[in-house]
């Protein structure tokens, strides 16, 4: 059955990613989870969702009265080989063979293709898929900077006691180099003061900027199971509050970008919200 192999893939990718985000191990394993979420949701059957969102469609898949998340039509791309094609590019370090938009869509269609399986298989599992999603985003973003992530800063010493504080995944590319603060979500809503909450912690560390904040974020999508509707929950007031009063992120990455925050880097201060496949190309000017 298509739903053990998911399961039991994702098992051991919760070990392996113990030993390393970016590894030949979970090259494999999430080739395989991919290839069996697709398998899996080939037999469900399809349904329209009434779409609140502008310029977006969005359907869902059922089994025995339970429906999926979202998914969003365009970006859903169900082709395995493109996944193929995106590995052999990585492992060369040359991923320039595919398009900025090929590239989100096949991020995008191997993480919904997961967790909208999820849905189908555990009921009102919401730990599982934002879990594997944080695996998910760690493990590309681990291949192009190049270094593996820590989950914690270090605290100044006081009174020679060594504090450690938890956070999300940090990247130290080094003496002088580039340091990324990663938050990974699936979604923000109003847990959205937290990205800047913990930008501000790790600024009042190490200094404003030291650390770049860059977010990523799956959707902001809300599915209604009764009516069969689907609405993008965003807050940009809010999102400008926290820019200027709290801390600056640099970039927000989304797989499903929404409308509204798309244009916030017109205001001031900016706030620069892109796609996350722009991140491979532009990292280094960051």
């Amino acid at each position: 059955m298509e739903k053990e192999k998911i399961l039991t893939a994702y098992k051991k990718l919760r070990k392996q990613v113990k030993k390393g985000c970016y590894t030949n191990e979970n090259t494999l394993l999430l080739g395989e989870i991919y290839l069996s979420s697709l398998n899996f949701l080939k037999k469900m059957k399809r349904v329209t969702l009434i779409s609140k969102v502008q310029n977006k469609s969005y359907f869902a898949f059922t089994s025995n009265d339970q429906l999926s998340r979202a998914v969003n039509q365009d970006l859903f791309m169900p082709d395995y080989s493109k996944w193929e094609q995106l590995r052999n590019g990585m492992e060369i370090n040359d991923i320039t063979s595919l398009s900025n938009n090929e590239i989100q869509k096949i991020l995008y269609s191997m993480a919904v293709s997961f967790c909208a399986s999820i849905d189908l298989i555990k009921k009102r599992d919401q730990k599982t898929p934002g879990t594997f999603f944080e695996y998910f985003i760690a493990y590309f973003f681990s291949w192009r900077v190049g270094v593996e992530p820590r989950k914690y800063i270090q605290l100044l010493n006081i009174d020679a006691i060594e504090k450690k504080l938890p956070t999300d995944f940090i990247f130290n590319l080094g003496k002088n180099q580039k340091k990324f603060h990663l938050p990974v979500k699936i979604s923000t809503r109003e847990r959205a003061i937290m990205l800047w909450a913990h930008q501000r912690l790790i600024d009042g560390v190490y200094g404003s900027s030291r650390f770049i904040g860059t977010p990523v974020i799956m959707t902001e999508t809300k599915t209604s199971q009764s009516k069969k509707e689907v609405i993008e929950i965003c807050l940009p007031e809010q999102w400008m509050l926290y820019q200027n009063f709290i801390a600056q992120l640099k970039r927000i990455y989304y797989l499903d970008l929404p409308e509204a925050y798309k244009n916030l880097d017109k205001k001031s201060p900016s706030l620069i919200v892109k796609p996350f496949s722009e991140f491979f190309e532009e990292w280094q000017r960051l």
